[in-house]
């Protein structure tokens, strides 16, 4: 059997159909759409850059279209996403929480960021 072959072109429009960024959108985006979106990705960073706009909402921008930047953060409260630190800190469905649990439970193991003194001594206040 051999092995199937994508071109180049083919992998990219692969890639970018994967992550919602093929096609504009079809209609005004809604709030059902901002945890879709979110979960289509997996998660979606955090980071505080703000030239124009923090990155998350333009992330969002780019996937949807204008939508109100309010709709991540009552998403937020709705319950539907949750923030947690996967490789770095990130929006996440609410739904993959049973996924994570285990990292969460044991976050020795997520590496040198752990084992720095500023962590080391916030978990001595935690537990105190």
């Amino acid at each position: 059997m051999s092995l199937p072959h994508l071109s180049l072109a083919d992998a990219r429009n692969l890639h970018l159909a994967a992550q919602g960024l093929l096609n504009k959108p079809r209609r005004r985006a809604s709030l059902e759409d901002i945890p879709a979106t979110i979960s289509r990705m997996s998660l979606l960073q955090i980071d505080t850059i703000n030239i124009v706009a923090r990155s998350p909402y333009l992330v969002l921008f780019s996937r949807l279209g204008n939508y109100p930047a309010q709709w991540l953060d009552e998403s937020l409260a709705r319950g539907e996403l949750m923030e947690y630190w996967a490789h770095e800190a990130c929006f996440m469905p609410r739904s993959d929480f049973r996924l994570i649990r285990h990292r969460m439970l044991a976050p020795e193991k997520m590496g040198w960021k752990y084992k720095t003194p500023g962590c080391r001594n916030m978990r001595r206040k935690l537990h105190s």
